[in-house]
């Protein structure tokens, strides 16, 4: 719902004339009361606790005249009702095993008022009483005074409030619609041209605005319309430039796609090629014995057929020659696939397959170096701090080090990665790309066992981003990775799980901390 701005400031302005209204005529003259009457009810209080002690001194002195001087010491304030000198008396029965106080006004204040025991305070008295015990009679004084006065001054402070909150309302109706008449009319002017602006009309000028904030607002807004119709008019001759530029760009970026797409391309055939290696390893056993098989059977075959032994006629000599030929197919085209199976493994690896005794300390810190100088030269902004922290009581392992060395270069390339991708995503904060140090560290370590074997354990750690905790168990996995398209294969973690795990009895495991950084932790048997 729409609701002017004149009416809001008027509203504005009465709700707090209002509050104002109220706290002058209820609040401030209820307190004001409240306060004067606590002063009063102290003060009497004050003047029962001194009488009473003036009656106890008097008491324990026998001085009968300075009970009554003590009385008389209140009798000369204008607003005193009456004070009572109340005698308590111990009633016991014949057996003395129970008592009861009775009460009686021994004395009176002056001595024409005659008030009851039961009297307390109200509207117009205020009655207080103060104890006192001596040897020779105990009681109260019982001292009242009139409230006549602090009700009188009650009326006239609510009064003064009254003139008060109306002066207060009257201003503020009379502030309020000057408000409104100053604030509400310019600012209708300009909302009406800001309307029209935004239809796209580049005409509206403010011509009538006061010397104040409104005014300079309203001197900005033509300043504005002003400089939006040049823009306008540069935005025109630009548009027709960027079009003309829009075409280049067009050509560009179709130029772009088609390497893009070559790229991930090639990107999916090296990983298709790494999975073939895989599969190819897989298809050698088979095969071979498909190959062994078929010369066997063939020897068998001219056995049967040179055996002189055997008296085999001229249909199954047929046969057994047909088998022969078919052997012979089969031994051809097996051949042809083992050749096939070996190229793609010879393609996809380099390493003999043999495990060799291997220092893995010298191991670890090549493919170190040889990681990190293979991103130099491939990128001269990168840059990384790295560390090692060699157990030097490890003795030579049984490795195939070409296959220890690749998973070595793929959890360290990883771990470069991870660094250098929170440098640059570090670098939009200022101070704190500064502040952070990318590091990578490789540690090994020997792992004693109870059955005295032990193993060796290989850590690759980073400073990175790290990993989310729910794709952790994931990344082993073919194909799966958590670097951008294009920039993974998703096989060089599941790979390097094989070659650990299974050519070498090992395990593999991740650890990982969002934010702070990843650990890959090697463990491989010594024996």
């Amino acid at each position: 719902m729409f609701i002017p701005i004149k009416i809001k400031i008027r509203a504005a302005v009465l709700i707090i004339v209002l509050l104002f209204t109220f706290f002058s005529l209820f609040y401030f003259p209820k307190q004001e009361g409240n306060y004067l009457l606590k002063a009063y009810d102290s003060q009497v209080q004050n003047l029962a606790n001194s009488v009473a002690l003036g009656v106890k001194i008097a008491l324990n002195e026998e001085n009968f005249e300075g009970v009554k001087t003590a009385m008389e010491y209140v009798k000369d304030k204008p607003d005193l009702l009456f004070v009572s000198l109340v005698q308590t008396d111990t009633i016991w029965n014949d057996a003395h095993t129970n008592y009861t106080l009775k009460q009686s006004i021994f004395q009176t204040v002056p001595s024409n008022v005659h008030p009851s025991l039961q009297i307390t305070s109200n509207n117009s008295a205020i009655v207080k009483r103060a104890g006192f015990k001596t040897s020779f009679m105990s009681g109260d004084i019982l001292l009242a005074f009139s409230t006549n006065e602090i009700n009188k001054t009650k009326k006239s402070i609510r009064l003064t409030s009254l003139l008060v909150g109306a002066c207060i309302l009257l201003v503020g109706m009379i502030i309020s619609f000057w408000l409104s008449k100053n604030i509400s009319k310019p600012v209708v002017a300009l909302s009406n041209a800001a309307k029209k602006v935004g239809k796209g009309d580049l005409t509206p000028v403010i011509t009538n605005y006061a010397n104040d904030e409104i005014g300079e607002l309203a001197q900005v807004f033509n300043n504005m319309v002003q400089a939006l119709s040049k823009a306008q008019q540069e935005l025109k001759n630009t548009n027709e430039t960027l079009s003309a530029t829009n075409k280049t760009l067009s050509t560009t970026l179709h130029n772009l796609k088609a390497t893009q797409a070559q790229l991930i391309h090639a990107e999916k055939m090296a990983s298709l090629g790494e999975l073939a290696a895989g599969i190819a390893h897989e298809i050698q056993n088979p095969l071979n014995f498909i190959n062994n098989f078929s010369e066997v059977n063939t020897e068998l075959i001219d056995e049967i057929l040179s055996s002189s032994n055997i008296n085999i006629s001229e249909e199954l000599k047929l046969l057994c020659n047909d088998i022969k030929a078919n052997n012979t197919k089969i031994i051809y085209h097996g051949k042809r696939a083992d050749a096939i199976v070996k190229g793609m493994l010879q393609h996809s690896r380099t390493s003999s397959g043999q495990k060799e005794l291997t220092d893995i300390n010298d191991l670890c810190d090549e493919y170190l170096r040889l990681s990190f100088h293979g991103l130099r030269a491939k990128d001269k902004s990168f840059n990384a701090d790295f560390k090692t922290d060699f157990d030097e009581s490890i003795d030579k392992i049984n490795i195939v080090s070409q296959d220890i060395g690749r998973v070595l270069l793929n959890l360290i390339n990883n771990a470069f990665y991870s660094v250098t991708e929170k440098r640059k995503s570090l670098q939009s904060l200022k101070g704190s790309e500064e502040s952070y140090k990318p590091t990578v560290s490789i540690i090994t370590r020997r792992i004693n066992s109870p059955s005295g074997d032990g193993g060796v354990e290989i850590i690759v750690k980073d400073n990175g981003n790290g990993i989310p905790q729910n794709i952790v168990d994931k990344i082993f996995q073919p194909f799966f990775t958590t670097k951008p398209t294009g920039l993974g294969t998703g096989l060089g973690l599941s790979i390097s799980y094989d070659i650990i795990t299974k050519e070498h009895n090992g395990t593999i495991k991740a650890e990982s901390k969002e934010g702070e950084g990843t650990r890959f932790i090697i463990t491989l048997p010594i024996a």
